[in-house]
């Protein structure tokens, strides 16, 4: 078995060399590939980064030379040898000779000047100035100058144009590349007047390129320097003239001067060869300078670094390799050793055959004495915990109290508090308790306590020593050591300031975390916990003064045992008004009462405030019942438990809003039985009219006398039923019958007149027609046709 375990347990470390392994040398092939491939996009970086230092040097150059070139042309337009020569229009031929002569020699100083032409508009003359002086009149060899100015519009003062010249007179056909500056002055006809031409060799203003093409950077380089419009001024390539050859058709000239960028690299085909484009230029110049560095210039420089770094890589996985095994080997060793110290320890000293490596059989290990030490702490923690709480529950609730040796007990049952010290207590009471209890189940409940418990613990602990302790319903108690000089009433005052801090903050915590608001009261210190118990009851009488003060308060029985309660004697008066406004269904005038008794009870004990409103309930239902007995109204209400639900709220407005429901109810139900009854009374009288018709003397009055009712109280609930008087209602009925006894009786009009009990016989007559819309006569043969014609 042994030589089993000693082969399997080398498992772990070939697993943990092979894993070192691969990670180190994974990271080494990133790497290097990385590099690989990465390699030539940062080294075509850095040429271009040194090719665009270089050529920037190259392009200040030649934008210096260009410089010195307008300013030179400027100094000799203004000599006075180039003005007689542009001006005068009568000057003899050795004036003219001195001057050029003067002027030749003062071009002699600026070697980069192939030659000047002065030209006088009003002679026609062109002056060649130079290794080859020429006068002529009317015409000159230089034929594209003679076109340049025959539209000396399109000319511009100072600007460099590129052109091939003839060297001479003598050699027409032999050029010489230059940049002409032209300095015009016109007439006011815009015709050209005269003009100086400096000629400025182009091999000299770019003399740089030849000296800047031998560098390591630009080795192989062809540099081109262009216009906007993509003529080549000129390049450092010796075997390709391409001076004043049209390149923007090439692609890499077409994106140059689509670009809106100054400078800029990319790559691109030039002529069939890949290359690596690099150009610049400046804001108001006249030129782009671009530089074509061929790839293969570039691609052996970074195939030898590429393979450097294969080179390198390589020995670094070597390396990788032997530092996977030491490192392996390292960390291996104290695992071997804590398998053994594990092995030591145990009976058993041998892996189970689950075991596939040394390693998992020390986790497994440490993982099983673990469970077992967590299971026997929480074992012991759990019932020190209940073993605690039902003492010290004991402790508060009960009144007999066996006395222990309570330092040994609190000691060995972890009770953070001296019993021989002062004692004082904080009761907590949980809001809303009903809806607490509706909406959590007990397991909850006791979890939301718990939760109160730990907060008040952690909270008061690092100030006082304490404990804190599950009451049962919705209070949890709080018992701490307050060492206070009695004597010292600022030492006394600064300890309860301290104490309503800290148990402010446990309402803040609780309300945030568990939100759920609790109000607390912090009771007096008293000096043996033997005093526990009347201690906690008296701050349970406290506690009753949250009815004031709502929910989430804090009070003390000191500043309880300061307050100056009012002497109240209930107002009888304004309770019987309150009563008698109620009966008689005046809803806003008996609420305003009540409220008003309420306000009374501000500055009143709570003993006060109880038996008032128990008073008042009490008056409400004895006044219900009453009224119930004297009348057929029956509200269905219950004084037990309205009394109940009063004593059982937590707070002034919870017992207001009930008031007000119960008050409200019981109007309701006033006004629905009083409109009952009107419909009663109304329905009576209508039959009682019905009955009594005939007689003469019925009257409005009559009625009301037949229901003990006034005249015009009956009358009111009469039109509000049936919107019309009694009167009217009398006469209607009068009129009916007698419309009857025409149809049905043979008797007389007059007879049946005085039938209904109708004394007026014209006053009948108008209103009988004025109800069917015929008299009496004429109703009666009408029905008669009427009967004849349904019995044919």
């Amino acid at each position: 078995m042994k030589k089993r375990f000693l082969h399997t347990s080398q498992l772990y470390f070939y697993s943990m060399f092979t894993k070192i392994t691969f990670l180190l040398t994974l990271t080494m092939l990133v790497l290097i590939l990385f590099l690989y491939f990465n390699f030539t996009s940062y080294s075509i970086g850095l040429i271009n980064s040194a090719n665009q230092k270089l050529m920037n040097q190259i392009y200040q150059n030649a934008l210096q030379i260009n410089n010195s070139v307008r300013t030179y042309s400027t100094a000799i337009f203004n000599n006075p040898n180039t003005a007689k020569l542009m001006r005068s229009d009568d000057i003899s031929v050795l004036d003219e000779l001195n001057s050029m002569k003067t002027i030749d020699t003062t071009l002699e100083s600026a070697p980069f000047i192939h030659s000047s032409y002065v030209y006088n508009g009003k002679t026609n003359t062109y002056y060649a100035i130079g290794p080859n002086p020429v006068i002529r009149k009317g015409q000159f060899f230089d034929k594209e100058l003679v076109q340049i100015f025959k539209n000396p519009t399109s000319m511009l003062s100072h600007t460099p144009i590129p052109r091939k010249i003839p060297v001479s007179e003598l050699e027409p056909i032999k050029y010489e590349n230059v940049f002409s500056y032209i300095l015009p002055e016109y007439f006011p006809d815009k015709k050209l007047k005269n003009a100086l031409v400096i000629n400025v060799r182009m091999d000299w203003i770019f003399n740089s390129l030849a000296s800047y093409q031998e560098s390591d950077s630009l080795n192989g380089n062809n540099i081109l320097l262009m216009d906007h419009d993509g003529n080549v001024i000129t390049n450092s390539d010796q075997e390709k003239d391409l001076f004043l050859s049209n390149l923007s058709g090439e692609p890499l000239v077409s994106q140059i001067l689509s670009s809106s960028n100054t400078s800029g690299v990319f790559t691109s085909n030039f002529r069939g060869t890949s290359s690596i484009i690099t150009y610049i230029s400046y804001e108001n110049s006249p030129w782009i300078l671009v530089d074509i560095t061929p790839y293969k210039y570039i691609a052996g420089t970074v195939s030898k670094v590429k393979a450097i770094t294969i080179t390198i890589g390589l020995v670094m996985l070597i390396i990788c390799l032997i530092t996977g095994f030491l490192l392996s080997k390292n960390l291996y060793y104290p695992v071997r050793n804590l398998r053994q110290t594990i092995g030591r320890l145990q009976k058993n000293q041998s892996p189970n055959q689950e075991h596939n490596n040394e390693f998992e059989y020390i986790t497994d290990s440490i993982q099983t004495t673990h469970y077992q030490l967590t299971s026997l702490e929480d074992f012991r923690k759990a019932n020190l915990f209940e073993l605690k709480q039902n003492y010290l529950k004991h402790l508060l609730l009960s009144k007999n109290v066996k006395e222990v040796d309570y330092e040994t007990f609190f000691r060995h049952h972890n009770v953070h508090f001296d019993p021989k010290s002062s004692i004082a207590l904080i009761l907590f009471k949980i809001d809303h308790y009903a809806v607490f209890h509706a909406n959590f189940s007990s397991n909850d409940q006791s979890l939301l306590k718990y939760s109160l418990l730990n907060i008040a613990n952690e909270i008061v602990l690092p100030s006082y020593q304490c404990e804190s302790i599950d009451a049962g319903r919705d209070q949890v108690v709080t018992l701490l050591n307050v060492e206070v000089n009695s004597e010292d009433a600022r030492d006394s005052m600064d300890h309860l300031e301290r104490l309503k801090s800290l148990v402010q903050e446990i309402q803040t915590v609780y309300a945030k975390y568990c939100s759920i608001s609790v109000s607390a009261f912090i009771s007096e210190p008293v000096a043996s916990i033997m005093n526990v118990r009347t201690l906690y009851e008296r701050t349970l009488d406290l506690s009753q003064y949250r009815i004031k003060y709502n929910h989430a308060c804090l009070l003390t029985q000191q500043s309880l045992d300061k307050t100056q309660w009012s002497d109240f004697n209930i107002n009888t008066a304004s309770v019987h008004h309150f009563l008698d406004c109620i009966q008689k269904a005046r809803l806003e005038e008996a609420k305003t009462t009540y409220w008003n008794l309420i306000q009374e009870l501000t500055d009143c004990s709570y003993n006060i405030i109880m038996f008032t409103l128990s008073y008042l309930s009490s008056s409400i239902f004895n006044m219900v019942n009453l009224m119930e007995k004297n009348g057929t109204i029956s509200f269905g209400l219950d004084f037990v438990s309205f009394d109940n639900k009063i004593k059982s709220f937590e707070v002034f407005d919870q017992i207001n809003t009930e008031f007000i429901a119960l008050i409200e109810g019981i109007v309701g139900k006033i006004e629905q039985n009083r409109n009952e009854k009107s419909d009663i009374v109304v329905s009576n009288a209508m039959r009682f009219i019905e009955t009594h018709y005939m007689d003469n003397s019925l009257s409005s009055t009559m009625v009301a006398d037949q229901f003990k009712l006034t005249s015009a109280y009956l009358g009111k609930l009469f039109r509000e039923y049936s919107s019309q008087s009694i009167s009217n209602y009398i006469s209607e009925v009068r009129l009916v019958k007698a419309s009857e006894m025409l149809k049905q009786s043979p008797l007389y009009i007059d007879e049946i007149i005085e039938k209904i009990g109708w004394e007026n016989k014209k006053h009948f007559f108008t209103l009988f027609k004025k109800r069917f819309g015929t008299t009496p006569t004429e109703y009666r043969l009408k029905s008669k046709v009427s009967d004849i014609h349904e019995i044919s």
